[in-house]
């Protein structure tokens, strides 16, 4: 971090592989210019209402971010006790019952669902296979209708001896 401009283009110059360039005002120049306009810009962020935050969030870049490191046994049995623990929430939630429709819900559901998909007018959506979905609409409207049947007062009269 202590190390200048100037020391950065003398070590190159002595490679020998840049062309000599001699002109150490306008390299000091420059680094002042440099100096001035960091610190204009030190100043500027000072006198900003939220200040520190930008400062802060300026100064996360200057320090050095792990991309990847060597986890200890500790860390990974951590995550394995994790996993199984996210394993076992999600077993949990397959426990919940799903609420049983009614096959009035059904006649109707399908029947608006159908409904929709025969007044769109775009091409994405192919008609032709609402088929599939008018034969199960027919296979729950009878049996709808076997529930509606009276079996329950056929009983009642078949035992009172009426027919």
């Amino acid at each position: 971090n202590n190390v200048t401009q100037k020391t950065i283009q003398n070590c190159w110059n002595k490679t020998g592989i840049l062309p000599f360039y001699d002109n150490d005002d306008d390299v000091d120049e420059k680094e002042s210019e440099l100096n001035i306009d960091n610190d204009e810009i030190k100043d500027l962020l000072n006198h900003l209402p939220e200040s520190d935050d930008v400062i802060e969030y300026f100064q996360i870049f200057d320090h050095e971010i792990p991309t990847e490191e060597n986890l200890t046994e500790e860390e990974i049995i951590n995550l394995v006790q994790g996993d199984k623990e996210n394993q076992e929430a999600k077993d949990d939630n397959d426990d919940v019952k799903i609420p049983v429709v009614s096959v009035k819900k059904a006649v109707s559901g399908l029947e608006t669902f159908i409904n929709f998909f025969e007044q769109q007018n775009d091409i994405k959506y192919n008609n032709e296979n609402l088929h599939i979905f008018r034969k199960y609409l027919q296979v729950v409207r009878e049996k709808e209708f076997n529930s509606k049947k009276q079996s329950i007062l056929d009983l009642y009269l078949n035992n009172c001896g009426i027919e």
